[in-house]
């Protein structure tokens, strides 16, 4: 987990994650990974509610492993429209 990465860096990981996850036969949350994957390979935002939907999967991949989900928040951030733009510090992350 780099911050020196760009956004589009960090567009590109987390959409190899989503196609992962994919690709997997058990996972009931298909739909939600293929818009999320869509949105950003259309460079669109995605909600903190849905990045928050999949972010179990997320800290148990080895770059964010010991990471809390707050950490990986602010590193996605870029990618996340939040609610409001001052919201980011405060937004509950702690499920």
């Amino acid at each position: 987990m780099n911050n020196n990465q760009t956004i589009e860096d960090k567009r590109q990981i987390l959409i190899h994650f989503l196609n992962i996850y994919l690709s997997k036969k058990e996972l009931k949350m298909k739909g939600l990974i293929r818009n999320v994957k869509g949105l950003l390979e259309k460079d669109q935002p995605i909600t903190i509610k849905q990045f928050l939907a999949f972010i179990k999967f997320i800290e148990r991949e080895k770059p964010f492993k010991g990471k809390d989900r707050d950490q990986i928040v602010r590193y996605f951030s870029p990618l996340i429209k939040f609610p409001k733009e001052e919201f980011i510090n405060e937004y509950p992350t702690h499920y």
